[in-house]
């Protein structure tokens, strides 16, 4: 993004899709989902071992190891995982690569 990003922390619910690969590391499709104002959609691709780097990353390490083990336990079984409350702000999703996925298509 080149524009300045605002730094203002919002709150997110955070989902976690397996992909493919490994059990111990799979390919994991991320899906950031904004539940405030418009609900701006962001995502990512990449390994679970990333993955879990880009939730310390933008949650500032206070999702527990706990959370992120039961997030792994559910990508193992082929479940869908989510974090309900992760509070980001628009720097913090660009530093970690994850884009924009929706478009803004006339709501306003």
């Amino acid at each position: 993004m080149n524009e300045a990003l605002p730094t203002t922390r919002q709150s997110f619910r955070m989902h976690f899709i397996r992909m493919h690969g490994p059990e111990s590391d799979p390919t994991v499709r991320v899906l950031l989902v904004e539940t405030t104002r418009a609900g701006a959609v962001f995502e990512g691709f990449g390994t679970w071992s990333q993955c879990k780097l880009w939730v310390m990353r933008i949650s500032e390490f206070a999702i527990s190891g706990n959370q992120l083990a039961a997030i792994h336990k559910c990508l193992e079984l082929k479940r869908l995982a989510t974090i309900d409350d992760v509070r980001a702000s628009l720097l913090d999703i660009d530093s970690v690569g994850l884009r924009r996925a929706d478009t803004d298509t006339g709501r306003g």
